[in-house]
């Protein structure tokens, strides 16, 4: 009917592949091809098929005349698929020079950005593509994502609730949708995407968005966290050859270790993780880094400076990841990584180094991997009888399992704001997907106690405009008086926690609880009640605050977390004594006690190293 639709050439071609007809299907994109000359997925589609089935054709299929930004864009296509970002980034920008606006190739080079951890620069070429596709679900969704890489989750939410996702089809895209739900702090929506898509979804897929989303949600326990990421687990290749080949026993010669994570930087890995690093005896540690290398970061930068290299990771899979570790003969492979975005934990299951090792980095539970031998963790974190919850043997440290660094040059610790103000200010800086329902319910009990008592909460989503709304709609459910509740959004760091001085007294979210943000509470002389629970996500701030001898701030049920904050709020002369001896308090404690801290874990390190010798030096 019309033989000079490329579309449906290209149709055809897919359905030929369908129906196991490989000749039609080169036909008929090659047609397509000649047709359209420019369309990057033709020629895409083009060379795969050639190269799966083209030889076995008698009569040779004459390749169509491809123009060179297309030509261009396959080449890097290739070099991406060969580990060559850098180059395969470069290639695209010439192709995107000859076909400017060209939505395959925008497409193409967003997702070589994003792989090169850019979703600043990847949003900008997705929403020139989307402008021309706007009913495109697969733009929708990459727009979304490289949108919620920066915490602008409410016009992400917008983006793809506006759009028609076909479980069936997109359950991918459902599952994302349902992260970017929760990070905008709308977990009951993020839920029912989840059950939309589970009969649909890859199973490792499922088990990932589940993990995820599971330390945010009321009534998760320890059990529930095990069972959960023993599921991901079996997803990943645990039971291939390892890829380390070490075979030095020697259990006291200077170590080689890893550390793993693309947050190498000013993040939490970089506050709570560097200086204990820095101060390992380099005569008995060697370290190496592993991961994307942010330019001009200061705790970029620290970390360079104490390792002997850093191998850039941007761009490569968990196996290329793997195979460079096993080549550099790392022996003790500490991941700060975790799962999700970004997440490389997933390499430690081909087993690169002989000692595998989890500390912080989205250290939200056991990681239920086999071929993770050790996490860092402390008696607060883990008290006796927890080892139940955990595949990896708990490797505690004699204090807390963190060394936070505190700010080079810090806002002061200002008088208690309540003596001026005439009424307590209780404060949360926590991620918005922190706070549960069940976290405002508990607020709204203690502002019903209080009298004229305020909250302030800061988080980078709160800078949205259509965030602020439907949170202020949730708190109100709870029974918090909306007129007495303000709301801060994206700050500089130091702009960031300079709002402590605004604030009281630090409440804690239920179940996950603050990790660097109870340390900046503390350190800006705000003290803060938590509510202790099971998983490991749950007792940050129960380690923090019983390290720096604030055990008085934990407490163990959701009356005793009311009555605590009811009871410090009514002692203003205590809690302004406190505050003005909080923040040396915490610098003479071990949570920054760098020199401390780094005994304790080059020891640790030592005696993990030493015993896998006493099981393997015979082999």
């Amino acid at each position: 009917m019309e033989p000079t639709n490329h579309e449906a050439w290209h149709a055809l071609a897919f359905a030929s592949m369908e129906m196991e007809l490989p000749g039609l299907a080169c036909h008929a994109i090659t047609v397509a091809g000649r047709l359209a000359p420019h369309r990057l997925p033709y020629a895409l589609m083009h060379r795969d098929l050639m190269a799966a089935v083209g030889g076995e054709f008698q009569v040779a299929i004459e390749s169509p005349p491809w123009t060179p930004a297309v030509e261009l864009a396959c080449e890097a296509k290739i070099a991406r698929q060969a580990g060559y970002l850098q180059e395969a980034i470069a290639l695209a920008e010439t192709a995107l020079e000859l076909q400017p606006n060209d939505v395959d190739i925008l497409q193409l080079m967003a997702s070589l950005r994003d792989a090169n951890l850019e979703p600043e620069i990847s949003e900008k070429l997705l929403r020139d593509a989307f402008q021309q596709r706007q009913n495109d679900v697969d733009i929708r969704n990459d727009l979304a994502v490289a949108l919620g890489r920066q915490y602008k989750y409410g016009e992400a939410m917008i983006l793809l609730e506006n759009a028609v996702i076909s479980p069936v089809k997109s359950p991918m895209i459902l599952l994302n949708r349902a992260i970017i739900k929760a990070s905008a702090g709308e977990i009951s929506g993020s839920m029912a995407d989840v059950q939309l898509a589970s009969p649909y979804a890859p199973a490792e897929l499922l088990a990932l968005t589940e993990c995820s989303l599971l330390p945010y949600q009321e009534g998760t326990t320890a059990e529930i966290m095990l069972a959960a990421m023993k599921r991901l687990a079996s997803s990943t290749p645990e039971d291939r050859p390892p890829l380390t080949k070490i075979n030095n026993f020697d259990p006291d010669r200077i170590l080689r270790v890893g550390l793993l994570s693309h947050t190498l930087k000013r993040h939490p890995v970089g506050w709570l993780t560097c200086a204990g690093f820095e101060q390992l005896d380099r005569e008995k540690f060697k370290l190496q880094c592993f991961g994307h290398y942010v330019e001009h970061d200061p705790f970029a930068v620290r970390f360079d400076r104490l390792a002997e290299k850093w191998h850039e990771c941007a761009g490569k899979n968990l196996l290329e990841i793997g195979e460079l570790i096993a080549e550099n003969e790392v022996d003790i492979l500490v991941d700060l990584s975790g799962i999700g975005d970004s997440g490389l934990l997933g390499a430690l299951a081909y087993r690169p180094a002989p000692v595998q090792v989890k500390w912080v980095g989205t250290q939200a539970a056991t990681t239920g991997m086999r071929r993770v031998d050790w996490i860092i963790t402390d008696r607060w974190e883990t008290p006796d009888g927890y080892e139940r919850f955990y595949t990896e043997r708990l490797l505690r440290l004699p204090d807390g399992y963190v060394c936070y660094s505190p700010p080079v040059s810090p806002p002061s610790v200002t008088p208690l704001p309540a003596l001026d103000n005439g009424f307590v200010t209780f404060g949360c800086f926590n991620n918005l997907t922190k706070i549960t329902d069940e976290t405002l319910g508990l607020w709204g009990r203690i502002l019903s106690r209080v009298q004229n008592a305020r909250l302030v909460l800061r988080c980078p989503q709160f800078s949205e405009d259509m965030i602020p709304p439907r949170f202020r709609e949730r708190a109100a459910l709870y029974g918090i008086d909306v007129e007495r509740l303000e709301l801060r959004g994206r700050a500089a760091h130091h702009q960031f926690i300079s709002g402590y001085q605004d604030v009281d007294i630090a409440l804690d979210p239920v179940p996950y609880s603050g990790g660097l943000t109870t340390c900046e509470s503390l350190f800006m002389g705000v003290p803060v009640i938590t509510l202790a629970g099971e998983f490991f996500a749950a007792r940050h701030s129960v380690s923090h605050l019983c390290n720096v001898g604030l055990s008085d701030c934990v407490t163990n049920s959701a009356e005793a977390y009311v009555d605590r904050a009811v009871s410090i709020a009514s002692d203003l002369k205590a809690l302004a004594i406190l505050r003005a001896g909080l923040r040396q308090q915490v610098l003479e404690s071990p949570l920054c006690d760098a020199p401390r801290f780094g005994r304790n874990l080059g020891n640790a390190l030592r005696d993990v190293w030493r015993e896998y010798c006493q099981s393997h030096g015979g082999a």
